[in-house]
Protein backbone atom coordinates (compact mmCIF):
# COMPACT_ATOMS: atom_id res chain seq x y z
CA UNK A 1 0.00 0.00 0.00
CA UNK A 2 2.59 2.32 0.66
CA UNK A 3 4.55 1.90 -2.50
CA UNK A 4 0.93 2.83 -3.99
CA UNK A 5 0.66 5.80 -2.25
CA UNK A 6 4.76 6.73 -3.51
CA UNK A 7 4.17 6.05 -6.59
CA UNK A 8 1.03 8.18 -6.85
CA UNK A 9 3.09 11.24 -5.08
CA UNK A 10 6.14 11.20 -7.85
CA UNK A 11 3.19 10.86 -10.77
CA UNK A 12 1.64 14.11 -8.74
CA UNK A 13 5.02 15.97 -8.50
CA UNK A 14 6.02 15.03 -11.94
CA UNK A 15 2.89 16.40 -13.60
CA UNK A 16 3.57 19.42 -11.50
CA UNK A 17 -0.07 18.88 -10.18
CA UNK A 18 1.25 18.81 -6.82
CA UNK A 19 -0.03 22.16 -5.65
CA UNK A 20 -3.36 21.56 -7.00
CA UNK A 21 -3.23 18.44 -4.78
CA UNK A 22 -2.11 20.33 -1.34
CA UNK A 23 -4.76 23.30 -2.16
CA UNK A 24 -7.58 20.56 -2.65
CA UNK A 25 -6.68 18.87 0.47
CA UNK A 26 -5.98 22.17 2.47
CA UNK A 27 -9.57 22.91 1.79
CA UNK A 28 -10.76 19.67 2.39
CA UNK A 29 -8.95 19.23 5.93
CA UNK A 30 -10.28 22.57 7.10
CA UNK A 31 -13.46 22.56 6.22
CA UNK A 32 -13.46 18.84 8.68
CA UNK A 33 -11.77 20.63 11.14
CA UNK A 34 -13.81 23.48 11.34
CA UNK A 35 -17.16 20.76 11.54
CA UNK A 36 -15.18 18.68 13.98
CA UNK A 37 -14.14 21.40 16.45
CA UNK A 38 -17.97 23.00 16.04
CA UNK A 39 -19.21 19.67 16.65
CA UNK A 40 -17.07 18.78 19.53
CA UNK A 41 -16.54 22.58 20.87
CA UNK A 42 -19.77 24.96 20.61
CA UNK A 43 -19.05 27.23 23.54
CA UNK A 44 -16.23 28.43 21.87
CA UNK A 45 -17.38 27.45 18.05
CA UNK A 46 -20.96 28.54 18.16
CA UNK A 47 -21.25 28.06 14.36
CA UNK A 48 -19.63 26.30 11.48
CA UNK A 49 -18.24 29.35 10.31
CA UNK A 50 -16.43 30.61 12.84
CA UNK A 51 -14.78 27.08 13.54
CA UNK A 52 -14.01 26.87 9.58
CA UNK A 53 -12.12 30.53 9.76
CA UNK A 54 -10.56 29.30 13.05
CA UNK A 55 -9.19 26.26 11.25
CA UNK A 56 -8.36 27.92 8.23
CA UNK A 57 -6.33 30.41 10.16
CA UNK A 58 -4.91 28.00 11.85
CA UNK A 59 -4.21 25.81 9.39
CA UNK A 60 -2.40 28.46 7.21
CA UNK A 61 -0.20 29.17 10.41
CA UNK A 62 -1.19 33.07 10.40
CA UNK A 63 -2.65 32.14 14.11
CA UNK A 64 -4.93 35.32 15.01
CA UNK A 65 -5.93 33.89 18.19
CA UNK A 66 -9.29 35.72 17.95
CA UNK A 67 -11.01 32.44 18.68
CA UNK A 68 -9.15 29.68 20.38
CA UNK A 69 -10.42 26.05 21.61
CA UNK A 70 -10.54 25.45 25.30
CA UNK A 71 -10.99 22.09 25.75
CA UNK A 72 -9.07 19.03 25.67
CA UNK A 73 -10.88 17.85 22.25
CA UNK A 74 -10.76 20.83 21.11
CA UNK A 75 -7.21 21.17 21.91
CA UNK A 76 -5.76 17.94 20.07
CA UNK A 77 -7.88 19.09 16.88
CA UNK A 78 -5.61 22.09 17.14
CA UNK A 79 -2.84 20.29 17.53
CA UNK A 80 -3.78 17.91 14.76
CA UNK A 81 -4.31 21.28 12.23
CA UNK A 82 -1.21 22.72 13.31
CA UNK A 83 1.21 19.90 12.61
CA UNK A 84 -0.83 19.55 9.43
CA UNK A 85 -0.38 23.23 8.45
CA UNK A 86 3.46 23.15 8.87
CA UNK A 87 3.94 19.47 7.23
CA UNK A 88 2.61 21.42 3.98
CA UNK A 89 4.41 24.38 3.99
CA UNK A 90 7.43 22.46 4.54
CA UNK A 91 6.58 20.81 1.57
CA UNK A 92 5.48 23.22 -0.55
CA UNK A 93 8.83 24.83 0.27
CA UNK A 94 10.58 21.71 -0.64
CA UNK A 95 8.74 21.28 -3.98
CA UNK A 96 9.64 25.11 -5.12
CA UNK A 97 12.89 24.50 -3.92
CA UNK A 98 13.56 20.61 -5.90
CA UNK A 99 11.97 22.60 -9.05
CA UNK A 100 14.14 25.75 -8.70
CA UNK A 101 17.30 23.53 -8.88
CA UNK A 102 16.31 20.63 -11.24
CA UNK A 103 15.61 23.69 -13.48
CA UNK A 104 19.10 25.43 -12.94
CA UNK A 105 20.65 21.85 -13.10
CA UNK A 106 19.04 21.10 -16.47
CA UNK A 107 20.35 24.74 -18.09
CA UNK A 108 23.50 24.24 -16.93
CA UNK A 109 23.23 20.46 -18.52
CA UNK A 110 22.81 22.26 -21.62
CA UNK A 111 25.13 25.05 -21.47
CA UNK A 112 28.15 22.48 -20.95
CA UNK A 113 26.77 20.28 -23.55
CA UNK A 114 27.33 22.62 -26.27
CA UNK A 115 30.56 24.29 -24.94
CA UNK A 116 32.47 21.10 -24.99
CA UNK A 117 32.39 17.60 -26.80
CA UNK A 118 30.54 14.79 -25.44
CA UNK A 119 32.59 12.99 -22.57
CA UNK A 120 30.97 9.35 -23.32
CA UNK A 121 31.93 9.92 -27.01
CA UNK A 122 34.98 10.72 -26.26
CA UNK A 123 35.92 8.07 -23.75
CA UNK A 124 33.99 5.18 -26.34
CA UNK A 125 36.92 6.46 -28.65
CA UNK A 126 39.41 5.49 -26.15
CA UNK A 127 38.18 2.65 -25.15
CA UNK A 128 37.72 1.17 -29.31
CA UNK A 129 41.67 2.04 -29.82
CA UNK A 130 42.69 0.93 -26.20
CA UNK A 131 41.03 -2.22 -27.00
CA UNK A 132 42.34 -2.53 -30.75
CA UNK A 133 45.87 -1.83 -29.27
CA UNK A 134 45.90 -4.87 -26.59
CA UNK A 135 44.35 -7.00 -29.47
CA UNK A 136 48.09 -6.47 -31.22
CA UNK A 137 49.77 -7.14 -28.32
CA UNK A 138 51.22 -11.01 -27.91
Amino acid sequence: MLGLRLRWIERAVQSNRILLYLSGATIVLSLTAGVIVHLVDKKDFPTVGIAVWWAVVTFTTVGYGDVIPTNTVGRTVASVVMVLGITFISVITALVTSALVTGEQRRRAQREAMQHPPIYESLARIEQQLEALERRLP
